[in-house]
């Protein structure tokens, strides 16, 4: 009944979406009151519906309604409520469904702050983007075509054709099959609600392009979209930032960007909607860039769509590692594409030639040429990103199967479009608040210059720099920094309200220092014997069986148990153990190692943790993967994660193991019966005996309590036996029973084993000799390859990726300085007209 309610509200909010998107239209288009009103309570419904839809989604995956396909294939029972609830969004339709709630509040907002003549033209656009967000969870079936996929579809009705529905049409699993277990982190519960924030509002600027382009008003619709569109810039940034830190704290790529599609689908809208911020403050300050305005406007948006397109339509679901799989959404994702592409870049073309332009362009040295020139570099930044992203699929027209480009590329393509992105930064400010000429100019640039170069010269020799490529990257970055620190003194002094550009241009500045530093120069942790054997590597000493030399460094160093081992000359690494739990994954290991400074510097901990990717994982397979541990510093982080276990590798033998065995009774094939990890031991009082790598000493005997004897015991001793790990020098004292006890007439012997977790042994009492004093052990688990517990350990010291960091939040708190300042001023326009 509530998968019913759910659906009818779903499909009433499309139809309600329809119904005020031509009364918008007629609002426009007549300038008639009345047909808005509507228009704005049939929006309001359609918010209602969508949340009552919401409701009883959340609903049915709370209370394990395992019968409807989105809740099994994303949640289980041992699901935290905190995951059951982010599962909500964790699938295409869930987070389709949040987009629509985020539009929705968006829209409230413009309905209420918006002032005419765009009121009604942006609400157009903003229910015209709804209603095809909408369409893709509305789950219609017409038997010749579909529109949208429906949350609240059954198993039954996902894959009729499944042998198990067919012989039991109201089949209902008993477990669902769970999150992505890289999902169930705290990080990813906030990350997709930010990002899909950004997206509505970055609909915003697009729809006030829109109306702009209607109205014919080409100018004055800036000021009430600037504000908007720097608080979309804000919630994408924000949105990558914590996308950047759930990579970092998460994955064991080592790093908090890898240019994946995903990543790529918020990064271009926001560099473009940046470029666009630049065009509307020179449209606003001089009356210039209108069609620039506009364009990136559009652009901005478009973006948004395309790389929606190319996340969930399937096109790249083999290139990136968390896009959305195939929802069969293709042709509706390809038709909003070409929908919002034509709308948009259609009617700025039909309008081009009533844009207004200038006779004159700008000087060299003028605010307006700098800060054009940022808006172009930003855009062609994200062009290159686009095409990248956009290889598989450009590739298809040349070759069968394109692959992604590397990394490399787009490192190699970016760096110098933002080195001169830093440098534009610091003369666009100079000119933005002051004209000047070329001598004046350089007298400014004189002392920001001197310090850039100390800083650089002292950056360079601390860190070590012999990259000359890299030595002027980190002189862009410290030029943003400096110089834009001088143009923000001076504006502190005069006017406070207008300093939101230059930090955001700051954090643009340390944002480049801290990503050449945190991920050019990262310092892999090593004990001295692997630094060596690299060394050795280095000098091409090092050759493999076949006599080739080995080219490809060791980056990982073993610990064994309780072992101390001294790590890069800093630091004494001790592994303490592991502890397994199923909580919040099935399987989970926790690592425990502690880091002694030598410079006695205070002890700490790391705790990595390696887990089974249960969705990705089989009955003859275990996918494994791995949460690192990062401790952060204000100048160096440590990162560090389990590359390999003893414990990994024995759960992995015995997959194998028991795949060996059951290809074998396939075969016919006949089983060893021999346990050849079970050995008899003869041993005096007081003697030593060495069996494969451990020394087993019978001490001497000891009474048995009453309690751990069965009834009628006639002998019941034990004997205290020392159990010593030979190379590792650990020992435990057990003392195993041994007791003769009678039953019906007849005598038994009762030898329960005592087990050595440590090592997976068990020790029996198993005979008694009273003649010789001598007893008899037998022990299981007695390999004579025998290993103590190990990990393989990867670690790194990242330098300065606090500064990422800050610089991340420099920009966030420029834009919302000025989303303040920009917010006041429209806020006073309004009130005039009223």
């Amino acid at each position: 009944m509530i998968a019913q309610i759910g659906n009818l509200f779903l499909s009433g909010a499309f139809a309600v979406s329809f119904a005020g998107l031509i009364l918008y239209a007629l609002s426009s288009i007549k300038e008639e009151k009345k047909f808005e009103t509507y228009a704005n309570w049939l929006w309001m419904a359609k918010g209602l519906f969508v949340l009552i839809s919401s409701g009883a989604l959340i609903y049915l995956i709370m209370t394990h309604q395992f019968q409807y396909y989105y809740v099994w294939n994303y949640t289980s029972l041992d699901l935290e409520s905190r995951y059951l609830f982010s599962a909500f969004y964790g699938g295409q339709e869930g987070s389709f469904m949040l987009w629509v709630l985020c539009g929705f509040l968006v829209g409230a907002g413009l309905i209420r702050w918006t002032r005419k003549p765009y009121r009604a033209p942006v609400m157009f656009v903003m229910m015209l983007t709804q209603l095809f967000l909408l369409s893709m969870v509305v789950g219609w079936d017409f038997g010749f075509t579909k529109i949208g996929a429906s949350p609240f579809r059954t198993i039954a009705q996902e894959m009729p054709n499944a042998p198990f529905i067919q012989a039991n049409p109201d089949f209902v699993p008993s477990d669902g099959s769970g999150l992505n277990d890289l999902l169930k982190s705290p990080w990813m519960m906030i990350h997709p609600p930010i990002i899909f924030v950004g997206f509505a509002m970055m609909t915003v600027p697009f729809a006030f392009a829109i109306a702009s382009l209607w109205t014919k008003t080409y100018h004055e619709w800036i000021r009430p979209a600037l504000p908007w569109t720097l608080a979309a810039n804000v919630s994408l940034l924000t949105a990558i930032f914590l996308g950047g830190y759930w990579a970092y704290e998460t994955l064991s790529f080592g790093g908090y960007w890898a240019w994946d599609p995903v990543e790529n689908a918020s990064l271009v809208p926001w560099l473009i909607g940046t470029a666009g911020i630049h065009a509307m403050i020179i449209q606003r300050k001089s009356s210039r860039a209108h069609k620039a305005s506009l364009f990136f406007a559009i652009l901005a948006y478009v973006a948004v769509i395309y790389q929606t397109f190319l996340t969930r339509s399937g096109v790249l679901a083999e290139q990136s590692v968390h896009s959305f799989v195939d929802l069969g959404l293709y042709g509706q994702l390809l038709l909003f594409i070409l929908v919002i592409t034509i709308m948009g870049i259609g009617f700025y073309l039909y309008r081009y030639r009533e844009i207004p332009s200038v006779d004159k362009e700008s000087d060299f040295l003028s605010k307006e040429f700098m800060t054009f020139t940022g808006a172009i570099l930003l855009f062609i930044l994200g062009f290159v990103i686009i095409i990248g992203t956009s290889s598989p699929i450009l590739g298809r027209l040349f070759v069968d199967n394109p692959t992604p480009p590397e990394i490399q590329f787009y490192n190699d393509w970016s760096m110098p479009i933002v080195i001169l992105m830093a440098f534009a930064t610091v003369i666009g400010q100079y000119l933005f608040w002051q004209k000047h000429t070329w001598e004046s100019l350089a007298g400014k640039m004189i002392m920001p210059l001197i310090l850039t170069s100390i800083f650089t010269v002292v950056s360079i020799v601390f860190g070590e720099v012999r990259n000359l490529y890299y030595m002027v990257f980190i002189f862009a970055g410290w030029f943003a920094v400096i110089g834009n620190g001088a143009v923000l003194f001076e504006l502190v002094r005069k006017n406070p309200k207008v300093i939101g550009g230059t930090i955001t241009h700051i954090g643009f500045g340390a944002l480049l220092l801290g990503i050449i530093a945190s991920s050019v120069y990262t310092e892999p942790l090593l004990d001295e014997r692997t630094t060596q054997y690299n060394s050795r590597i280095a000098a091409g000493d090092v050759f493999d069986e076949e006599g080739f030399p080995v080219t490809q460094p060791v980056e990982m160093f073993e610990l064994e148990i309780n072992r101390p081992k001294l790590v890069n000359d800093k630091y004494m690494v001790t592994y303490e153990g592991f502890d397994v739990s199923d909580s919040p994954r099935p399987g989970q290991q926790t690592y425990r190692l502690k880091f002694e400074p030598i410079d006695g510097g205070d002890t700490f901990y790391m705790d990595p943790v390696v887990y089974p990717m249960m969705t990705t994982s089989s009955m003859d397979n275990i996918d494994w993967s791995v949460d690192p541990h990062v401790r952060t510093g204000w100048l160096s982080d440590v990162y560090l994660y389990v590359a390999g276990s003893k414990y990994v590798a024995g759960r992995n033998e015995e997959i194998d193991q028991e795949r060996r065995l059951q290809r074998m009774a396939q075969t016919g094939a006949e089983q060893d019966s021999t346990i050849e990890d079970t050995q008899k031991i003869e041993i005096k009082e007081g003697e030593s005996i060495d069996a494969g790598p451990f020394s087993f000493t019978f001490m001497q005997f000891t009474p048995a309590s009453e309690e751990s004897l069965p009834e009628n015991t006639q002998i019941g001793v034990r004997a205290q036996v020392r159990v010593e790990h030979t190379p590792s020098g650990n020992a435990y004292d057990v003392e195993p029973l041994f007791a003769v006890y009678t039953e019906d007439g007849r005598s038994y012997t009762y030898s329960p084993p005592l087990k050595i977790d440590r090592w997976d042994m068990d020790v029996f009492f198993s005979s008694i000799y009273p003649e010789t004093d001598t007893i008899e052990l037998t022990v299981e688990g007695l390999d004579e390859e025998f290993e103590e517990d190990w990990v393989l350990i990867v670690a790194e010291k990242k330098p300065f990726v606090s500064i990422v960091w800050l610089g991340t939040f420099m920009l966030m708190a420029g834009f919302s300085i000025s989303i303040l300042r920009h917010w006041e001023r429209e806020k006073a326009v309004k009130r005039e007209e009223e």
